[in-house]
């Protein structure tokens, strides 16, 4: 399938250089808003055109699937342009900003008749079923709790401090948050936050509580301030289980429930891509078979997602500058 990147930054880059040699994935083209800095890309990741601007690219009617990675504020206007230009969209994460440019994109990727997905990785890797096959097999009991943590030392970025789309919930506290719903199978109940903001009005640093269904409790602490262990925790009333990484697992260990626990179960996980083909794979089936959404990540978890981000800056006191 012919690829167009909108956006030629460092995740660009770093999916680009993951990507390229993945089956069924054709590099096309590129575009950003200097015409030099598409050319660089272009000839670094071996793409057959580059444009100067993104109407080019979206004019261009050899492309099939456009990936954008622009900064998070920029996604919604992006998302619109491609859909009216009847394009397959694979957008990074934060999908949008809020909940509410979030339903409209989706909304018009229906009206539209457009394949539409956010690329966040973590909901399309393997690891996924294996651990809903763990939990199905009763290995830890009766899951009851969810702690799950990521941070890295990255205030000084400017994407963070953006008074629009900036902070750290959006940026990183998705991936817990996305940890808890593709994990379990409860429903969100209730939800409280609290946040330290910088001095821009962004969120630093957040410790987020959710109340699920069934007496089901999560704890999610996110940071931009330093680099932490970024691991994730489910536990049972007959043992837990343990990710090595929260966001990308490589490890996940099975423990009982003896005093001190013993690991008596371990699953590792090695990808082609580092872990980034999944979504590619999973959008190109989806596309060729005219389907209009992922499977790993449909619309409808996408604005739930985006619904849950909007509460929770709402209970921590977190606001963009474009919102009322």
């Amino acid at each position: 399938m012919k690829i167009g990147f909108i956006g030629c930054g460092k995740m660009a880059a770093k999916m680009a250089e993951s990507i390229k040699d993945l089956e069924g994935c054709e590099f096309d083209c590129c575009a950003a808003r200097d015409l030099s800095r598409a050319n660089d890309f272009k000839k670094a990741y071996g793409f057959k055109k580059a444009y100067g601007n993104y109407d080019d690219l979206l004019n261009d009617k050899e492309v099939e699937l456009i990936y954008i990675s622009t900064v998070t504020k920029t996604h919604y206007e992006l998302i619109k342009l491609c859909l009216k230009h009847n394009k397959n969209v694979l957008c990074e994460k934060p999908f949008c900003v809020n909940s509410i440019e979030s339903k409209e994109v989706i909304e018009l990727a229906k009206k539209q008749n457009v394949y539409l997905a956010e690329a966040i990785w973590t909901r399309y890797m393997p690891v996924r079923e294996s651990v809903k096959e763990l939990i199905a097999g009763g290995l830890i009991g009766k899951p009851y709790l969810y702690i799950a943590s990521i941070g890295y030392a990255i205030d000084t970025k400017e994407r963070m401090q953006d008074p629009i789309g900036g902070g750290v919930l959006l940026d990183c506290g998705v991936y817990p948050i996305n940890f808890v719903l593709m994990n379990s199978n409860e429903k969100v109940t209730n939800i409280d936050a609290n946040a330290i903001l910088t001095p821009s009005g962004v969120d630093e640093t957040d410790i987020i509580w959710l109340n699920l269904t069934n007496n089901v409790r999560a704890v999610i602490y996110c940071t931009m301030k330093s680099n932490i262990d970024c691991i994730g925790y489910i536990y049972g009333d007959n043992g837990f289980i343990k990710f090595d990484h929260v966001n990308h697992p490589t490890k996940v260990e099975v423990y009982n429930n003896e005093r001190p626990p013993k690991v008596i179960k371990t699953l590792t996980f090695k990808h082609k891509c580092g872990g980034y083909e999944y979504q590619w794979l999973e959008a190109i089936k989806q596309i060729e078979l005219n389907k209009k959404e992922s499977i790993s990540m449909p619309l409808s978890e996408t604005q739930k997602v985006m619904e849950i981000l909007d509460e929770i800056r709402s209970k921590a006191g977190i606001k963009f500058n474009n919102e009322k």
